[in-house]
């Protein structure tokens, strides 16, 4: 797709700084069309760019490499690794249930959202760079502590709350920063950021099973620590955000605007270029597209862990050894890897709208088929490889989504607002996961699990599809006030 400018037009439109930093050319039949109609066109990329994006080039492809070192282990041991270490801690702790120790990992995840908003809001406020700094110190205090506990509430404290509130520091201004540095390539910039936890998955799985065996999880932790620091300390010497240019001057305001009413600020003077307040911020909750994705979020975050914390231990339910394990948790994250990057190229072409729907139910389908059906290693592998690639990529193309309704200078903030409320699925969902399997005993089943994780994954498919039809109405109406 080529990116288009006509700087003959004779009458300027405010800037808007979605992911792809876009406003639709109108043809010259329209050209007398309101603004509204313009900006809310397409789920597609739209033809006309923002020349002011660099779109590529050194500095952006390093913010880039920043914020895949940080999806590297941000999440790696709250979530991709984290069904490992619940299988050490269910030795070294043997009085302790399943749901006490999935606790541990919930407490990582939904720390990390449930703080969402305030991370996010420190991001655009104090600069991506310096909460990226704070957040890293803090995960790596966090997983040392961890490795000196000798009680499951000490986990709870440091490899949980305190970690969680780390990686929400420095994976805001991760998935933000991409959209300030590209344009037309923002999917697949995206796509190959968020495809570190794929990759962090992939390499740190076995890695870590190598260390557990060798080491124990003491030494694991610290050596987690240390390489954490390494990787996201470098990291936020490469991540920023862009703040020059008379483009950005009017996006918060204007993403606010349209998040609100469905158009763009008219103002483009001194008050337009005031950063979006707290207050206005807070209007987006009037927009029935950010409750219906909020909602998305909130039920799929009940089910969307499930099948990464189980992976390990249902390998070893159907016959399969610990190695074994650790090798389709690996694959699954490889697959997440190749999902993230391939959905997000593909977001940048296909309308988004399809492309956020598609990954929702299939994730939701391979659950309650797959998952359900997986009595052997090929077809388990079959259900994890399918799942994870999918799942990444619905984790890639959210940003996307949002940006494309709320705009992208703003966007640390408001994803904040959403990921905060998925943080309640992150928190519970696991955990009553862990209880309904405990709840099984002596005869272990699997298949009440499957069936939570399925139904949760079907409710937030299903608010994905009134998103849709929420978007669509509010284009239609958009029209129709142009004309």
């Amino acid at each position: 797709m080529k990116a288009q400018f006509d700087s003959a037009e004779p009458t300027p439109r405010p800037s808007f700084d979605m992911v792809e930093k876009t406003l639709a050319k109108p043809s010259p039949s329209t050209s007398s069309s309101s603004p509204a109609s313009s900006v809310i066109e397409s789920s597609k990329a739209p033809t006309l760019v923002d020349p002011s994006i660099p779109n590529g080039g050194l500095r952006a492809w390093l913010v880039v490499l920043g914020s895949f070192l940080i999806h590297c282990f941000c999440f790696l041991p709250s979530e991709y690794i984290f069904g490992l270490f619940e299988s050490a801690y269910l030795v070294e702790y043997p009085g302790s249930s399943h749901s006490e120790i999935a606790f541990v990992g919930t407490l990582g995840s939904s720390s990390t959202y449930f703080i969402g908003f305030t991370a996010g809001y420190l991001a655009d406020r104090l600069g991506y760079r310096l909460t990226t700094m704070l957040g890293t110190t803090i995960m790596t205090v966090a997983l040392v502590l961890a490795s000196f506990t000798h009680a499951i509430w000490q986990l709870y404290l440091t490899q949980g709350i305190m970690f969680g509130i780390g990686a929400s520091l420095v994976y805001y201004p991760a998935i933000g920063a991409p959209s300030h540095w590209f344009s037309t390539k923002c999917g697949m910039a995206i796509g190959i950021a968020v495809s570190g936890t794929g990759i962090g998955g992939l390499v740190g799985a076995p890695a870590a099973q190598a260390l557990l065996d060798n080491v124990g999880y003491r030494w694991t932790l610290r050596i987690l620590a240390g390489a954490t620091l390494v990787a996201c300390g470098s990291a936020s010497f490469l991540i920023s955000e862009r703040r020059s240019g008379k483009d950005t001057t009017n996006d918060s305001a204007a993403a606010v605007n349209v998040a609100e009413q469905g158009q763009p600020s008219e103002k483009v003077g001194e008050e337009a270029a005031q950063p979006a307040s707290f207050v206005q911020q807070l209007k987006v909750f009037k927009n029935p597209q950010f409750m219906a994705l909020t909602g998305a979020e909130l039920a799929a975050s009940f089910g969307f862990l499930i099948p990464m914390y189980f992976y390990h231990s249902y390998s070893m339910f159907i016959g399969l050894s610990a190695e074994t394990g650790a090798l389709i948790t690996g694959l699954a994250s490889g697959a997440s890897c190749l999902g993230r990057i391939a959905i997000g190229v593909a977001a940048d072409r296909l309308p988004r709208t399809l492309v956020v729907s598609f990954c929702s139910w299939i994730m939701c389908l391979s659950v309650l088929i797959m998952w359900n059906f997986s009595k052997t290693f090929g077809v388990y592998l079959a259900f994890a490889l399918t799942f994870g690639f999918f799942a990444g990529g619905y984790v890639s193309v959210v940003p996307l989504v949002v940006s494309d309704t709320f705009g992208a200078q703003q966007l640390s903030t408001v994803i904040g607002f959403l990921y905060a409320v998925s943080g309640i699925g992150m928190l519970f969902g696991a955990t009553i996961a862990g209880a309904i399997l405990d709840s099984t005993k002596p005869n272990i089943t699997y298949l009440p699990v499957i069936m939570t994780a399925g139904a949760m994954l079907f409710i937030g498919a299903s608010c994905i599809t009134a998103w849709v039809y929420f978007r669509r109405k509010a284009k239609k109406a958009a029209r129709a006030a142009a004309h």
